[in-house]
């Protein structure tokens, strides 16, 4: 049974990574900001798929939430790589595009985990 749970977890963080690291890495590096409407509908699509998983009952609450909200920091994480590998002078301030990528990311996981745990309790 865990490893079923463990699976749709994988499926999803490739999934979350997906939907926020394609438009995400088609943006130029000065964009300002991240507010981009592909980036928009990738945080939707994040918040439903961590409400699936939530709503599952297979994994537990706590690892719902923690690889879920990895998958946009982990976007940008890749393109920190690939960036830095060809100008090692680029993204000096990383660290910061990391946090803010967790917060991002939370603003989408944490509705949909308190939505998928709603509904998880009310299916029992």
């Amino acid at each position: 049974m865990a490893g079923r749970g463990t699976l749709w977890l994988a499926f999803g963080f490739v999934a979350g990574l997906l939907l926020m690291g394609i438009p995400f890495w088609q943006l130029p590096y000065n964009h300002q900001g991240f507010v981009y409407p592909g980036l928009i509908i990738g945080l939707a699509g994040l918040g439903v798929i961590t409400a699936g998983l939530a709503a599952s009952g297979q994994p537990s609450l706590k690892r719902v939430f923690w690889t879920m909200i990895s998958a946009f920091p982990a976007a940008i994480a890749i393109r920190v790589a690939v960036e830095v590998a060809k100008d090692p002078t680029d993204h000096n301030l990383w660290p910061f595009e990391l946090v803010y990528g967790f917060v991002m990311s939370a603003m989408a996981v944490v509705p949909g985990l308190l939505i998928g745990a709603l509904a998880r309790r009310l299916g029992r």
